[in-house]
């Protein structure tokens, strides 16, 4: 074909495309460095701005035209946009603009430029139709992964961004005059990702309007139980504010229509309030159900609403016995957390949405610390990623008031928690296991972070007894997660099975004490830490036999009558939880035959080491007696079971009962199988 022809053709065709001139397509922000459509890519001469045919607007007035580029004169004064006929008979009714091949032709320049810096292949040195992929495969951009991963180089059949033709570059010696191939200079992975995560989903106005508002019978009520969420729920976990909430429960119970997210928080919240003060569900999934209503709406945009959303329900799933896994709630709201960048200091336009996203954030923190510790899963996210300062101590007014501010448990609690986090990190972990002399040398330290934050944890007035036991509580809860057994702490010493029996015994007492007066909270993760630390009290007991059957000291001497006590008590919270959940009665089963087996086996040394003794014969029990409580329930009396005594230490043959050597190793399994079979029952 003739070089004429060729043109003529092309010139045919080129009525077929309608390129603006004025408007030049507009590159993406992460590739403002590429030259424009509307600069040239290199120095050539520039190329004759006259065309040989007049424009359609002088044509038409059958005027002469002065050919200027790209447009006319006449065009210009009369303000038209300057086009010429397209040449041939195929598009005889189509005009195209005078610059039309300038665009085209420099489109095609910055499109080959843009692959060249992408892939490194230099397509406008290849034939039109070449093959550029190994092995003719079209997507070998998998590869990238591996090659990324092994840093290995890209198939040897892709050619030289310095070839001139399609064939393959010798596979020669690789050195300094090997051709460099495009394994030599992998494509930025961020670079080709960074436009579509720089232009997420904009945001969305909420709609203004709700659907069906529950209320209860009336505002004073609606006060009252909301001042239960924030009387302790939002000590723990205070990513919302309490006085723009009690602003909107004001208006929604004056006729008031709520906002979508505004919606969703009022009802989940109420919804967990009621969980909280209340046996019978039904009201609560009420306020549950209509909450969801409007959780997508809650959730559509990528902001501090949505995290909150999803903290909200989380919290709710840890208390129902319904909802969606609070595992995979609390991953979903840590991930949207770091996209919004919650984790790393930044600025704000005003204080309170610095302060509000960082209660946010740590809350999460929090959250996912407690709920990975308790189901032996990884933690949301590394310490070493959090650059974002611990919130201030702020009063609902504004005022900033350390160790004596709303937020003063708040934040000793997230001090805790990271020490919390440390602990976790290094002893349920994967890697090899630290010689004995270095775990030893680590908890001492870790002992002494925990003891020092407990003597400088400041007591917030008005909220005495509740920041001065709840401080309890976690300090027992964190040395009983840093002694009991554990991946790095197998065989633990003297100092941490006394440790770990102590602070089981103290967990125990706390939540004795919540359930004497009518407010222990029948969820999962009270059942988890009850079973744990009895569990713990039957471990360090068979710590004590093994010593004694090995002629050594025993290590623990608790107080016996406590010792009972504690033991005693799981048993009773864990029947009282079978009432209120279902498979519980089966847990609390284990636990007696286990007990029982236990102090089984220290009655039976102890009348080893006392031969004199005569073996005591199995009695009668009669009928239930009246335990010795932790603390005193108050009226009408706290239903017990029978006190575990000696009279449950025998069968009804007479005889002992037989003790399994394999005890320890099965009350050490049963940390672990705890935490899969409560996490797979309740859907965790």
């Amino acid at each position: 074909m003739s070089s004429s022809t060729g043109n003529k053709d092309f010139r045919d065709q080129l009525g077929k495309f309608r390129l603006d001139s004025n408007n030049p397509p507009s590159l993406p922000s992460s590739w403002s460095h590429l030259p424009a459509p509307d600069s040239p890519l290199d120095s050539s001469p520039a190329r004759s701005k006259r065309v040989s045919t007049a424009c359609d607007f002088c044509r038409k007035r059958k005027k002469k035209c002065d050919f200027r580029y790209p447009n006319c004169s006449a065009c210009t004064r009369a303000g038209v946009r300057c086009t010429i006929p397209p040449p041939g008979p195929q598009v005889a009714n189509t005009s195209v603009p005078r610059d039309q091949l300038e665009n085209l032709q420099k489109r095609v320049q910055w499109l080959e430029e843009i692959v060249r810096r992408k892939s490194g292949i230099s397509v406008a040195d290849l034939a039109t139709g070449t093959p550029i992929d190994g092995e003719g495969d079209p997507d070998w951009w998998y590869q990238v992964p591996a090659m990324i991963a092994t840093g290995s180089r890209a198939p040897a059949s892709i050619p030289s961004p310095a070839g001139s033709s399609g064939s393959p570059a010798p596979a020669g010696p690789t050195g300094s005059e090997a051709p460099t191939r495009v394994g030599t200079e992998l494509p930025n992975v961020g670079e080709i990702f960074r436009d579509q995560l720089e232009h997420r989903r904009p945001s969305v106005a909420r709609p203004t309007s709700a659907p069906r508002v529950l209320r209860l019978s009336s505002l004073e009520e609606a006060e009252q139980v909301a001042g239960q969420y924030f009387d302790s729920i939002g000590y723990q976990y205070p990513f919302m504010s309490r006085l723009e909430f009690m602003n909107h429960l004001r208006h929604i119970y004056s006729g008031g229509v709520p906002s979508s997210e505004v919606h969703n928080a009022y009802h989940i919240t109420m919804a967990i309030a009621l969980l909280i003060g209340s046996v019978d569900s039904t009201k609560p999934a009420e306020f549950y159900h209509a909450s969801q209503e409007t959780l997508p709406l809650a959730l559509q945009n990528e902001d501090l609403p949505s995290v909150r959303a999803l903290l909200g329900l989380a919290l709710y799933t840890s208390f129902a016995t319904a909802g969606p896994s609070i595992w995979h709630v609390l991953g979903t709201a840590m991930r949207l957390a770091t996209s919004l960048g919650l984790h790393k200091a930044r600025s704000y336009p005003t204080t309170e949405e610095e302060e509000m996203a960082k209660r946010a954030f740590w809350s999460l923190y929090n959250f996912d610390r407690l709920i990975a510790s308790t189901l032996g899963r990884p933690l949301g996210i590394a310490d070493e990623d959090i650059s974002v300062s611990l919130p201030r101590e702020l009063n609902d007014d504004g005022t900033e008031v350390p160790g004596a501010s709303a937020m003063t448990i708040p934040v000793q609690v997230i001090r805790l928690r990271r020490i919390f986090s440390r602990i976790y990190r290094y002893l349920y972990s994967s890697r090899p296991q630290p010689p004995p002399r270095e775990v030893a040398a680590t908890l001492s330290q870790f002992r002494r972070e925990v003891d020092d934050w407990r003597m400088s944890a400041p007591v917030f007035p008005s909220a005495l007894l509740y920041s001065t036991s709840y401080y309890d509580y976690l300090y027992y809860t964190t040395l009983l997660l840093m002694y009991r057994p554990s991946q790095h702490n197998p065989t633990p010493d003297t100092t941490s099975i006394i440790s770990c029996g102590d602070s089981s015994i103290q967990v125990i007492r706390s939540y004795w004490d919540s359930y004497s007066i009518g407010k222990l909270k029948w969820i999962w993760l009270t059942l988890s830490q009850v079973y744990f630390a009895g569990i713990t009290i039957l471990w360090c007991l068979e710590q004590n036999a093994r010593a004694l059957r090995e002629a050594r000291p025993a290590p623990w001497h608790p107080d016996e009558q406590m010792m009972r006590r504690a033991t005693q008590a799981v048993v009773v919270l864990l029947e009282e939880f079978g009432k209120r959940r279902a498979g519980v009665d089966r847990l609390a089963e284990t636990f007696r035959h286990q007990s029982t087996t236990i102090f089984s086996q220290m009655a039976y040394q102890q009348q080893q080491m006392e031969p004199n003794q005569p073996v005591p014969q199995p009695q009668d029990p009669g009928p239930p007696q009246p335990p010795i409580s932790l603390a005193a329930p108050p009226p009408p009396p706290v239903p017990l079971a029978p006190i575990l005594d000696d009279v449950l230490l025998v069968d009804g043959s007479g005889t002992v009962p037989m003790i399994d050597p394999q005890m320890a190793e099965q009350l050490s399994y049963s940390y672990n199988w705890f935490q899969e079979e409560m996490a797979s029952y309740y859907t965790i």
